[in-house]
């Protein structure tokens, strides 16, 4: 079941901290903007030094609040273990500062982390905890979230099915009086896993995660979005409607879109750091510039022995700042790294589960029926197929030559094309060796990707014609076909394939020229 909706949930809706003073608060804000980019291990350390501030005027109540907020950057660095021991230290915290507020949070995380270890007497004592404390303060959209919680413990661990009812409808009707529309939408999933899991009973199930669904965009929790589309696609399997393949591959989309919206933006804070690093160096140069020249006026001897101080001072400064940047770099480098990993893990483990689901009971289906759902599986397996490979040339560290990438696109068009009648004219003028970077080269490939597929299912060409030339420092793809073309002020704004190409090349610096009339064709030159 989504056990990860549990604490993801609890820690994004949770009110994060109160004013504590000048400094504890600019550093808790600091680090509160880090953890908001995901960006844990440095916030993490932003954290902790506002804690020894904290400890050291005695402050029991910021001592407490932030100790939550380094339980939820150890629990999402998967160290559960720490997680725990921050939010016990946040709980006698919240104890000595007798404050009812933190006192709910702290016994709240430590239910909802034992919830999700499945220790069942650890978490209903500090769940119940919790849930008397906002009972005595009204606080009903946590009361929903906690019977919520609660609600899953015992789908995974209990036949109780009066205490599971129980503690869902308990969530329903908290989330109702507090009229939070993530509580009301939360409360539902409990319902769908309950009737999914539990009963079986797939129609159901899906009338709870249609509403979930329904609620959650509202809300733009983009995570929680993700696992109801793809809750919705199991339960379009279960019913063994074929459409459910749709579904699946709509969530590949939407999380491939949001990665890619991430990604843009920690490009951009970087880049930013590291021009105003540069900056600061740059000023730094002209003040000490400035400062021997004024030295030289007074003495001679100070000019020399200064320029000495100067000069060592200035190569430990580059080589801090050196590495600093390079630090920088392989924090970015691993976050894309664990980011690609995990979007290999969402997207081939949904197939596999789409064709686990799918081959469930097969014999006892018709014969027709066998054989759409034997096609369907067969899409899916080439769709793993080709996830592999990608993500695996994406996260290699070697470079890619313009060879192998022409190459790759050879084979990958002519596997399209197989079974049409559309000729395919491949031309390659690559007179110098030029090498790509992995991730740029993954991109524009899966911009010919893009390109040829809508090729494929909407031009009706009888032609197409690809060229790619690669003359000094510039790789030059271009796409053409004879097909039927479209109106770009009216199809371009609703066509997902195209700004998809639209991102992917800002994204990478490529440029993209596009000329496309009714009935004459349409042509693709990619500039890298």
């Amino acid at each position: 079941m989504y056990k990860g909706w549990v604490l993801f949930i609890s820690y994004t809706l949770f009110a994060l901290f109160p004013v504590f003073g000048t400094t504890i608060d600019s550093l808790v804000n600091q680090a509160h903007q880090y953890y908001k980019q995901n960006n844990y291990v440095i916030a993490q350390e932003t954290y902790y030094h506002a804690l020894q501030i904290a400890e050291k005027e005695n402050n029991s109540a910021a001592f407490s609040s932030i100790s939550l907020s380094l339980a939820r950057c150890n629990y999402f660095l998967y160290d559960k273990a720490a997680a725990l021991k921050w939010t016990y230290n946040a709980l006698y915290a919240a104890r000595n500062a007798h404050n009812d507020s933190l006192l709910s949070q702290a016994n709240y995380f430590l239910g909802a982390l034992y919830i999700e270890a499945e220790i069942i007497d650890s978490a209903e004592k500090y769940a119940h905890t919790a849930i008397d404390l906002m009972l005595k303060a009204k606080d009903y959209a946590h009361l929903s979230q906690t019977y919520s919680t609660l609600a899953e413990l015992y789908l995974n661990t209990s036949t109780d099915r009066e205490k599971i009812e129980y503690m869902i409808n308990e969530a329903a009707k908290y989330a109702h009086l507090s009229d939070n529309k993530s509580m009301l939408a939360f409360a539902e999933s409990k319902r769908y896993n309950y009737a999914f899991f539990y009963k079986k009973d797939y129609v159901s199930a899906l009338e709870h995660i249609n509403k979930a669904i329904e609620l959650y965009l509202e809300t733009g929790n983009r995570e929680a979005i993700l696992n109801a589309y793809r809750g919705k696609a199991e339960c379009l399997i279960m019913l063994r409607d074929t459409t459910a393949r749709m579904y699946m591959l709509q969530w590949f989309h939407f999380k491939d879109s949001v990665l890619q919206a991430e990604k843009a933006i920690n490009i951009a804070k970087f880049e930013t750091m590291y021009n105003t690093e540069a900056k600061e160096n740059e000023n730094i140069l002209l003040q000490k510039k400035n400062e021997q020249n004024s030295l030289i006026v007074v003495i001679l001897v100070i000019l020399v022995l200064l320029s000495v101080v100067v000069v060592l001072w200035i190569f430990n400064r580059n080589r801090y700042v050196k590495k600093q940047q390079e630090l920088v770099f392989l924090q970015n480098l691993q976050q894309e790294k664990e980011r690609i990993a995990r979007d290999l893990h969402d997207n081939v483990g949904g197939q596999l589960s789409y064709i686990i689901y799918s081959l469930d009971g097969i014999n006892e289906v018709k014969k027709e029926k066998q054989i759409e759902i034997t096609e369907s599986i067969t899409q899916s397996v080439k769709s793993v197929i080709s996830s592999l490979r990608e993500t695996i040339w994406a996260i290699s560290d070697a470079n890619i030559s313009a060879q192998d990438f022409s190459d790759k696109l050879k084979v990958f068009v002519k596997n399209l094309f197989k079974h049409s009648q559309v000729k395919i004219h491949f031309k390659e003028e690559i007179k110098k060796q030029k090498e790509l970077n992995a991730l740029l080269g993954l991109n524009l490939y899966r911009i010919c990707q893009e390109i040829l597929n809508n090729a494929f299912k909407y031009a009706n060409a009888k032609d197409i014609n690809i060229e790619i030339v690669c003359v000094g420092t510039q790789l030059k793809i271009t796409i053409s076909d004879n097909g039927v073309g479209f109106d770009t002020k009216q199809e371009c704004a609703n066509k997902y394939g195209l700004q998809n190409i639209k991102k992917r090349a800002n994204e990478f610096g490529i440029t993209v020229n596009l000329s496309t009339q009714l009935n004459k064709g349409t042509t693709y030159e990619l500039i890298v």
